[in-house]
């Protein structure tokens, strides 16, 4: 199971949910502290399925991999080192474009999103492979 978790920058930090699990949600000053608070809903759901005898749905939930979703302003705030022109050039899309996305609240198309993804799998991908003499 994959547990696919909207991160959302807020007036007071940042604010969390999931469609896969309703009435689930968190917030924080820092994408960190949401994340911890999630992971501790989330324990508490398990405890939740297991006293009520719903084992099976427990464990499967005990197992699940979050995925962490955000949109382009969240990212580009999050990790401020990234330049989005240069960003934009290595992912093959206009830059004037991709500022433009993520200076607003334009949602992605899929083709867009898995562009900008995958391209950012394939930089860390690269980045992995660098060592310093």
């Amino acid at each position: 199971m994959e547990i696919r978790l909207i991160l959302e920058k807020s007036a007071t930090g940042y604010s969390a949910y999931s469609e896969d699990l309703k009435g689930v949600a968190t917030a924080g000053e820092t994408i960190e502290e949401v994340k911890e608070n999630f992971k501790e809903a989330l324990d508490l759901q398990v405890d939740y399925l297991e006293e009520e005898g719903k084992t099976a749905e427990a464990t499967e939930l005990r197992n699940a991999k979050v995925a962490y979703y955000l949109d382009l302003n969240t990212f580009f705030e999050y990790y401020s080192l990234f330049n989005k022109s240069e960003l934009a050039k290595y992912l093959g899309i206009n830059p004037s474009h991709l500022r433009r996305l993520s200076g607003t609240n334009i949602e992605l198309s899929e083709k867009k999103a898995l562009q900008i993804q995958n391209g950012l799998h394939k930089l860390a991908d690269d980045l992995k492979q660098i060592c310093f003499a």
